[in-house]
């Protein structure tokens, strides 16, 4: 990948506890940067997580869902995003055994949405994918090396499912359209304004 400095971020899920942390971090330290949060406030998110950065000229809060292509379209083409940073998904593992259906509507087919509505305007120079270690499925207590990038997926439940699809489709675009991506598989993860529901 080339070298590239982003000037319009548009951040998903961004009132959720890892993006949130992100994009007031970004807010705080890049006031050159414009940063685009677009959240559809939904069981674990906060947009208290975002006061920090309410005040900045450089913030911009967007209530919606990522499964619009209309708002997408719309959010890449005004604000003339260049980077998007895909953290937005349902992660409660438990739930997804309940209603794993809405975890594919939103996991699946929301980034979809958003890597349809890269391809569509061609602005996007960066796309990072923010994914779980739990596509890899269980490691083996007994083995010598652990996974690595390219460890086979093999999720075990409806959450890592999802996630693991929104890699294909990302790792798809990035083959077929040559969209610059960079996916994460971070673990767990706790802190301050961490949710108990996720």
């Amino acid at each position: 990948m080339t070298t590239f400095t982003p000037k319009n971020i548009l951040i998903t899920g961004a009132a959720g506890f890892i993006a949130s942390h992100v994009a007031n971090r970004l807010i705080r330290n890049y006031p050159d940067y414009k940063i685009v949060v677009l959240d559809k406030l939904d069981y674990c998110s906060n947009l208290k997580n975002l006061i920090p950065s309410k005040s900045s000229p450089n913030f911009k809060f967007v209530k919606g869902d990522i499964d619009s292509a209309d708002l997408v379209n719309y959010l890449l083409i005004t604000e003339n995003i260049d980077t998007i940073m895909h953290f937005a998904a349902q992660t409660h593992v438990d739930n997804s055994f309940g209603n794993s259906f809405e975890f594919t509507k939103n996991n699946i087919y929301g980034t979809h949405v958003l890597l349809e509505a890269c391809k569509v305007t061609g602005q996007i120079r960066r796309f990072i994918h923010v994914s779980t270690d739990e596509v890899y499925g269980e490691t083996d207590e007994d083995a010598v090396v652990g996974n690595h990038e390219a460890s086979q997926l093999l999720p075990t439940n409806p959450y890592s499912a999802t996630k693991a699809g929104a890699e294909m489709l990302v790792m798809a675009y990035a083959r077929s359209y040559g969209l610059p991506v960079i996916t994460t598989r971070g673990n767990n993860v706790y802190g301050p304004i961490s949710s108990l529901k996720s």
